[in-house]
């Protein structure tokens, strides 16, 4: 298997010349001759990157779309099946090791069993001159951060949202998977409002690798894991209820300059409640958000349909540490409230 750059002919524009390149955004001829593959040049009239068409075994990549932590993504032609993919190029540096080449095909092979509608489909690993490469499903909408960054976003739209990909996070916990790295940047959103969940496995994979320092400020890391503790779906859940605290508040439920100083606060801090930054917003959505963000997994929702049938008025709610509060909460207030006659103590201090 090998990787190299494929002929300007090979794409079938009949306009095309050897070592030009027309751009993808406004058709401007783009001189490419020399360059190595998956190098760009660009456009000098509209700016935008245009890439060496490149051949990674049977896929071709044309376009480059975006850049992460775990490396770039482009779009692709499988020229086997004769469809659009995406195609994700690792950075080498991930993968030196066999034993780190071992663990990352385990991660790919769990998120290729999730098949699911909210779920962006994992099709292939592999490998290619020592570089390893992700092939999955082409998913042409923007993430939730970038809709954030537009404007506001309705309280039904969030709903639906989170609703999707609380579905497509359940169909991954029946394979016994666990995201690990739920954020507005790994959810896609359509015209509908309807949600994708990508990322399945390799953010996990790559987190595990880094320094919390190197791979961005945990805004909305449980707990638990920011802990090193065991995580289940709860986690996710809790990532998910951040996002969406950020998405209707304007802010993250932690905020600090340092990912350190964010995980610091979230850990020491009490879980701030949405409605004290949003108070046009639903009493019982608010307490969805929070529960959702408990510190302590058990007393989150127990699971994603329960968590889904509150969401869609279908459930009440169980008891939080705010507003109506929990079991212990509640022993505990009856404790410090009980009648004088019954205490024996001073009026005022029973009432504290």
């Amino acid at each position: 298997m090998s990787i190299s750059s494929a002929p300007s002919s090979s794409r079938g524009s009949s306009s095309a010349k050897p070592g030009v390149e027309p751009c993808w955004a406004c058709g401007t001829k783009v001189r490419v001759s020399g360059m190595n593959p998956l190098d760009f040049a660009v456009c000098p009239n509209c700016g935008e990157r245009v890439l060496v068409p490149t051949d990674l075994d049977q896929f071709r990549l044309t376009r480059f779309l975006g850049q992460g932590a775990m490396g770039r993504v482009y779009l692709a032609v499988d020229q086997t099946l004769n469809r659009e993919v995406a195609v994700k190029v690792l950075r080498r540096a991930y993968f030196s090791s066999p034993k780190m080449w071992g663990q990352l095909e385990k991660e790919a092979k769990a998120a290729g069993r999730v098949m699911h509608p909210r779920v962006v489909q994992v099709y292939r690993l592999g490998k290619s001159d020592n570089r390893p490469y992700i092939v999955m499903e082409l998913v042409n909408h923007p993430t939730l951060e970038t809709l954030m960054k537009a404007g506001p976003i309705s309280l039904d739209a969030i709903r639906r949202i989170a609703v999707d990909c609380m579905e497509g996070l359940r169909a991954a916990e029946a394979t016994g998977l666990v995201h690990g790295d739920v954020k507005p940047a790994n959810i896609l959103v359509d015209e509908r409002n309807h949600a994708k969940i990508a990322d399945f496995g390799l953010a996990r994979f790559i987190h595990r690798e880094q320094s919390v320092e190197r791979w961005g400020t945990p805004y909305y890391m449980a707990p638990e894991k920011a802990k090193q503790e065991q995580e289940d779906f709860r986690s996710d859940l809790y990532s998910l209820g951040a996002t969406i605290f950020h998405v209707m508040a304007g802010r993250a439920p932690f905020e600090g300059k340092t990912g350190d100083e964010v995980i610091e606060l979230a850990l020491r801090d009490p879980t701030p409640y949405l409605s004290d930054f949003r108070k046009d917003l639903p009493k019982v959505f608010c307490k969805i958000v929070y529960k959702m963000m408990e510190k302590n997994p058990d007393d989150r929702f127990a699971s994603y349909d329960e968590a889904i049938e509150a969401l869609r008025g279908g459930r009440p709610i169980p008891e939080t540490r705010r507003g109506v509060r929990s079991p212990f909460w509640a022993r505990v207030r009856s404790f410090l409230v009980e009648s004088p006659a019954e205490s024996g103590k001073n009026p005022r201090r029973a009432a504290r």
